[in-house]
């Protein structure tokens, strides 16, 4: 009897491997994509001169174009997606102090990112363009299917933006910063540690990165750039524990990584624009 239970046990065993071996080698083919992202960013050129007036367009060659600014943490958004998916694409920066003429008719708002879909064929604004991907370019999807999730999801990206403001501000127009941004700002840092709590996973958007992580992220990577130099952008690690160690893991993210600015160039490029209208776009160059 137990001899015949155990050559039973044997035979599911061996069937359970001939069905899921196929399956194991799929998951091979789809799971390295991450180390694929790294790769595949690893050889765009994202520091090409930013065009200004005068400036010809660059032909169009056939590939998947963005319009970019290098440190424009609305157009970053667009790079992490296309990072983060494994898409081949150029980039093309633009000097938005010095705009070419020929900017608004790849954007209509003269603004980045602007993703060149075919040639002449653009969409603009940053959420909107990542969403464009995430629809037409299936592999890990970066968006939930649930309606819900997908909401709370991007009721987050939302609740982010007193951190956009008290930045902007900082950088800016520190003088016109009030203490109700200060409470705002620490208030969303509560809000999105909450979010992570409760969701009980590494990142918000599950146990790797997604629409959410990156739609924030950009911000969150010049937070940590700027905490020593300003306290109202100081995150709290004590009180923030796991808010920071997922900072710490978005930022090892193969999509995230290749993108990084030294902190160095970050700081230069941001006091240049205390000190006149014209900052040095090209400080990677």
């Amino acid at each position: 009897m137990i001899t015949s239970t155990l050559s039973f046990a044997m035979h599911i065993l061996v069937g359970s491997y001939k069905v899921l071996a196929p399956l194991g080698q799929l998951l091979e083919l789809v799971l390295p994509y991450r180390t694929m992202a790294k790769a595949v960013a690893g050889k765009i050129n994202f520091n090409t001169k930013h065009l200004k007036r005068g400036d010809p367009l660059p032909p169009y060659n056939g590939k998947l174009r963005v319009y970019n600014m290098r440190l424009c943490p609305f157009a970053q958004r667009t790079i992490l997606a296309l990072n983060a998916k494994n898409i081949d694409y150029e980039v093309v920066n633009i000097n938005l102090a010095d705009k070419p003429e020929w900017l608004t008719s790849k954007s209509a708002f003269g603004k980045v990112p602007s993703l060149e879909i075919k040639e002449g064929v653009c969409i603009y604004e940053s959420l909107i363009t990542v969403e464009y991907l995430d629809e037409v370019y299936p592999q890990r999807q970066l968006l939930p299917k649930d309606p819900l999730r997908k909401a709370f999801d991007k009721i987050i990206v939302e609740a982010s933006a007193p951190i956009v403001t008290l930045f902007l501000k900082s950088v800016k127009a520190p003088d016109t910063i009030t203490e109700d941004n200060i409470s705002a700002f620490s208030k969303t840092l509560k809000y999105i540690q909450d979010q992570l709590i409760d969701r009980g996973t590494p990142y918000l958007g599950g146990d790797e990165p997604g629409y959410v992580d990156y739609m924030i992220w950009p911000w969150f990577e010049r937070l940590l750039v700027f905490k020593e130099d300003n306290p109202n952008l100081k995150i709290d690690s004590e009180k923030f524990k796991i808010l920071t160690a997922y900072l710490d893991k978005m930022k090892k993210d193969p999509a995230v990584f290749p993108y990084l600015v030294p902190d160095k160039v970050m700081l230069a490029f941001h006091e240049s624009f205390k000190s006149g209208p014209n900052p040095n776009y090209d400080v990677l160059d």
